[in-house]
């Protein structure tokens, strides 16, 4: 999704997750396609439960990285 979306890892939140419904069959070979539901960021539980140590620190990291930006912008 972010390849065909051109969306970097950076500019999405640290925890996320989507939800897809079935679409229509293809009507050449009758597999199942999915449509997108909805994107969910601020009611997303971490699992499984060795998620949030790395949740935390990766949430760490892009402060830390936007606090440097920051720091330097205004320098």
């Amino acid at each position: 999704m972010m390849h065909t979306l051109k969306i970097e890892r950076e500019s999405l939140p640290v925890i996320w997750d989507t939800d897809f419904l079935y679409g229509p069959r293809d009507p050449l070979s009758g597999e199942d396609t999915y449509v997108l539901c909805e994107i969910n960021v601020s009611s997303v539980f971490p699992f499984p439960k060795q998620a949030p140590p790395e949740i935390t620190r990766l949430a760490l990291a892009r402060l830390q990285s936007a606090t440097k930006a920051h720091i330097k912008s205004v320098n």
